[in-house]
């Protein structure tokens, strides 16, 4: 046998990781999704925001169509419903709580959003007969 390829009793080839460079790897995802999880909170809430926005763009739509036919806007969602079906599908948000409300002799009205879950739970989001949204107890998504 050659010089160089003996190899002795005690001498075995470890394989795998220490356990210092298993906690090093652990640590090292750890941070990454501490420095993850807020921006994806933000991510989703601005989701949520912006479903909220299209839903009360959809009644203030919903409430012209009403006002074309009978003069003056309602009270209630349910006679958005028939005249837009789609606004059916609000009342079972489980997000967002949708109302609407007119002032007067119901010449103005206003549509709010109320938020149900989540880190702005209980804000509001408003739009008015005019399309004027404003925010409530929270920012601007």
């Amino acid at each position: 046998m050659k010089k160089g390829n003996k190899m002795k009793k005690g001498n075995k080839m470890k394989k795998g990781f220490t356990l210092i460079e298993l906690i090093t790897v652990v640590i090292i995802i750890a941070i990454m999704a501490a420095l993850a999880l807020p921006q994806y909170t933000r991510f989703m809430e601005r989701g949520h925001g912006s479903t909220a926005k299209n839903a009360l763009n959809m009644i203030r739509k919903a409430q012209a169509t009403y006002f074309t036919l009978y003069s003056n806007y309602t009270n209630t969602m349910s006679d958005l419903e028939a005249e837009v079906p789609e606004i059916a599908r609000l009342s079972s948000n489980s997000e967002w709580l949708f109302a609407t409300a007119c002032t007067g002799v119901c010449a103005n009205f206003t549509a709010s959003a109320m938020r149900r879950k989540g880190v702005y739970t209980n804000s509001y989001m408003n739009i008015t007969t005019e399309g004027n949204l404003s925010y409530a107890n929270t920012t601007p998504w």
